[in-house]
């Protein structure tokens, strides 16, 4: 391996219960509870793509970006201040660092919110590059944002493993060749069998990896 290319939320940062939580909660002040289908839409798809639904939805007269800083200003206090790494993931980043592989984030989530967590934790120096699915237009379904990563990196998508927690992204990396890791995480207990099934192998921590 040359080169690890990480996804940010469920994958390092344990923050999906807050995206989660902030999507409830923005439901709630449009008195509106979010079912279990609702959710499962915005799962596949990033915060971008997932606005023009919620505006449409709640027929809101704000712009895009409005809700978008909007949503962003209700997890900005989590990532500046609560939000924790996955256990032993600084570890295994740092083990990585020092044996020369080089290290990208492929994410779907916001550079600033990103770096905050990262520099308070820790971990910022560890990272060569950032790829953001905003740059690329389209979710992670796609290997763009992972090619784009690889890319900057300087790094073969062949010598590459992709990490990632969500079945989208273990699908949109293979597509690019990428080697992949699923990542076990509380949001998506339920899909275990398809990921290890689907990844070229899957960890439930990142201990699994330093133990090994």
């Amino acid at each position: 391996m040359q080169g690890a290319i990480f996804d940010v939320d469920g994958t390092l940062l344990d923050s999906m219960s807050v995206w989660w939580d902030v999507l409830i909660e923005f439901y709630k002040q449009h008195g509106v509870e979010l079912s279990d289908t609702e959710a499962m839409t915005f799962k596949e798809v990033t915060l971008d793509e997932s606005i023009p639904m919620m505006i449409d939805r709640f027929s809101l007269s704000e712009t895009p970006d409005e809700v978008l800083n909007i949503l962003k200003g209700m997890t900005a206090k989590h990532y500046e201040t609560t939000l924790p790494l996955k256990e032993g993931a600084k570890e295994y980043l740092k083990r990585l660092h020092g044996s020369g592989v080089k290290i990208a984030i492929a994410t779907s989530g916001y550079e600033e919110l990103c770096k905050t967590a990262f520099m308070r934790l820790g971990v910022w120096q560890y990272i060569d590059a950032c790829a953001f699915s905003s740059e690329v237009g389209v979710n992670k379904s796609n290997p763009d944002v992972y090619l784009l990563a690889a890319k900057r990196i300087g790094v073969q998508p062949e010598e590459c493993i992709v990490y990632e927690d969500i079945l989208a992204g273990i699908n949109g990396a293979k597509k690019g060749g990428f080697r992949t890791c699923a990542v076990y995480d509380d949001t998506n207990a339920d899909e275990t069998d398809t990921l290890k099934e689907l990844a070229d192998c899957y960890i439930t921590c990142w201990n699994d990896l330093l133990s090994s």
